[in-house]
């Protein structure tokens, strides 16, 4: 019987040694799988930040985008109005110039001195 008895020892205290390690193995597989879980999450939220950091940052882009061509069109707008002026001020000399060198030459041709002294000379 002493044989049993000492097996039987063995036995319990083996499977005491076993029941606490499952239970140590149970408890840190459950401690992992909640940290898991944990890290799973922060992961989302920070999936779901960086997406909401792109869409705000493709909004921003666009906002600029859109206000540089706005702002490109008034610029071009001001430029093709000067153009415009420019060259309706260079028709208007075209035509308007040859008459006024006409009328100046006719008044330096017939013209009197203004200075009586030049005459007396």
């Amino acid at each position: 019987m002493e044989i049993n008895t000492t097996t039987t020892v063995l036995i319990t205290i083996a499977s005491v040694g076993t029941l606490g390690t499952f239970v140590y193995l149970v408890s840190t597989v459950r401690s992992l799988k909640d940290r898991l879980e944990t890290l799973a999450l922060e992961m989302v939220d920070f999936h779901t930040y960086v997406d909401n950091q792109e869409v705000e940052q493709a909004r921003n882009h666009d906002r600029f985008s859109d206000d540089v061509d706005i702002r490109f069109d008034r610029v071009h707008r001001k430029v093709s109005k000067n153009q415009d002026e420019v060259y309706q001020n260079l028709d208007r000399l075209k035509t308007e110039l040859p008459e006024k060198i006409r009328t100046v030459i006719g008044h330096i041709e017939f013209a009197r001195p203004l200075d009586n002294k030049i005459n007396k000379g």
